[in-house]
């Protein structure tokens, strides 16, 4: 072979060494660094609600803060009060690791606030444990409330009794940007071990971010 047609075969030799590499480097990110991220599902709507004081309270009060959000009723005879008593939980566990009401706080937005007064959702904090030092309860308007579930793809609707038909899988995480990272089912079905586990990798995101 000449001299000449090796060295029209390096450059092609050179090319699939770089794209081998590229492959290579690839797969290594994808395998050690991605897959402990979590997807952005959707932006997370602004909105403009009221606490149990009667203060105004936007998406800006959590900026930099991980939180979790679940639409609920308080007159719901199953679904909420089960995602509100594992959100509990979850709480008792992120008090013990100093990390609840700092970097990582809950949201409960009522649905039903002709019956769900500020009385009457205080009553229920008080009966299932919530820590209001960093868990928010918030109310607006029933139609308004609809409109901003309903841009996270979260169906509600009256029933002819006056309660209410919604969508199971409604409880979000939400990052300190205002992003949606995940979304879990409510209920028993709720998987407090993984829903820990995201947290802990949003915040290391953060950390690595900052």
């Amino acid at each position: 072979m000449s001299a000449d047609r090796r060295s029209s075969k390096n450059p092609l030799l050179v090319s699939l060494l770089i794209l081998f590499l590229v492959v290579v480097a690839y797969w290594l990110y994808d395998t050690f660094f991605r897959s402990n991220s979590l997807q952005i599902k959707m932006n997370s709507p602004a909105f403009s609600l009221t606490d149990l004081n009667g203060e105004t309270v936007t998406e800006a009060r959590f900026d930099g803060k991980i939180r979790i959000t679940s639409f609920i009723f308080t007159r719901c005879p199953d679904i909420c009060p089960a995602t509100t008593a594992n959100m509990v939980a979850l709480q008792s566990e992120l008090q013990k690791q100093g990390l609840f009401g700092k970097e990582v706080e809950f949201v409960s937005i009522t649905f039903d606030p002709v019956n769900d007064t500020p009385d009457v959702l205080q009553q229920y904090a008080e009966r299932l444990g919530i820590d209001q030092r960093g868990w928010t309860l918030l109310r607006g308007e029933e139609g308004e409330v609809k409109t901003i579930a309903s841009k996270y793809n979260i169906s509600i609707v009256r029933l002819d009794d006056g309660l209410f038909a919604h969508s199971v899988t409604s409880l979000l995480l939400i990052d300190g940007k205002q992003r949606v990272r995940n979304i879990y089912k409510m209920g028993e079905e709720m998987d407090n071990e993984k829903m820990m586990s995201d947290i802990k990798t949003l915040l290391e995101e953060q950390q690595r971010d900052s």
